[in-house]
């Protein structure tokens, strides 16, 4: 079943590195409160090996890393081991644009990731900023001028923390406020910019410090559990039950714009955090909340 909700376009956050007890130990409000107006849940799995360039090339293809052949944190584009259906391609095909908005890298670096955006059929792939905050004031533009389709962000704030000084560190939570902080901007920019067809998607890619302080990849569970939170249009406040994987977010983000799901994904779509088709839809509205002092 395809989804009919008033949705036109989605804004999909990757909180890099951040574990769900991290949201309470550091009082992490806009977080907290955007998953008390969503639907939410803070022990959700995300892929195995637990790193970041698996982890995202997950998201962009629906499989595991065992399928589309990133089983290592090294950025690359990987020999093909079956079929894959990129989401952005699909979602090309359907009529919606892809963006992605990274922070910084070195020219060669950059060079890499624009090419593993084409690979993928990101139409705009943009490295600027060092921080949450920076990556989403170079995102400003896109948020207010791309209405439809999907638009994806990497927040790297708490994983680089994380490895220069240990998971739940000081340096750790400042990273951790800095990408809450900077989800408190976004929210603030889609309350004002948006007309009520906007799903936010916010969630981590891996947690951190399990059988390593410094590290996340293993199958720990403070590695491998991740909190997963939607909001916005036609979602229906409450929490996700049962296993959730970070591989149902790719075809989430497909159900919710009306476009049918390759076979070869994975996930599943949470259709649980919509509200009922047989009920009028309301698009809550995704406003501003002040962090508390």
């Amino acid at each position: 079943m395809i989804g009919e909700a008033a949705i036109d376009r989605v804004v999909l956050v990757v909180l890099d590195g951040l574990r769900p007890d991290a949201v309470d130990a550091f009082d992490l409000a806009h977080v907290a409160d955007l998953a008390a107006r969503g639907a939410a849940t803070f022990t959700a799995r995300t892929v195995t090996p637990s790193v970041t360039a698996a982890a995202m090339a997950s998201l962009f293809t629906g499989l595991a890393p065992a399928r589309h052949g990133v089983v290592s944190d090294r950025f690359h584009v990987p020999r093909r081991r079956g079929p894959i259906d990129p989401l952005p391609r699909v979602l090309a095909a359907a009529g919606f644009a892809s963006s992605a908005f990274i922070g910084s890298l070195p020219r060669l670096y950059a060079g890499l990731a624009r090419q593993i955006g084409r690979h993928v059929g990101i139409d705009r792939a943009v490295c600027s900023g060092d921080t949450a905050r920076a990556i989403v004031a170079a995102a400003g533009p896109t948020l207010a001028q791309q209405r439809r389709g999907l638009i994806v962000m990497h927040w790297p704030d708490a994983d680089r923390a994380g490895h220069e000084h240990g998971w739940m560190s000081r340096a750790y939570e400042a990273g951790a406020r800095a990408m809450d902080a900077a989800l408190g901007e976004l929210v603030a920019a889609l309350a004002r910019d948006d007309h009520g067809g906007t799903l936010l998607i916010a969630l981590a890619d891996h947690g951190g410090g399990g059988a390593v302080v410094n590290d996340h990849d293993s199958t720990h569970p403070a590695d491998q559990t991740i909190p997963i939170i939607l909001a916005g249009a036609g979602v229906e406040i409450g929490s996700l039950a049962g296993p959730v994987s970070l591989l149902d977010v790719p075809p989430t983000v497909l159900w919710a714009l009306g476009v049918g799901c390759p076979p070869t994904y994975e996930g599943r779509p949470l259709v649980e955090a919509f509200i009922p088709l047989v009920t009028p839809l309301v698009a809550p509205v995704i406003a501003p909340v002040v962090a508390a002092a």
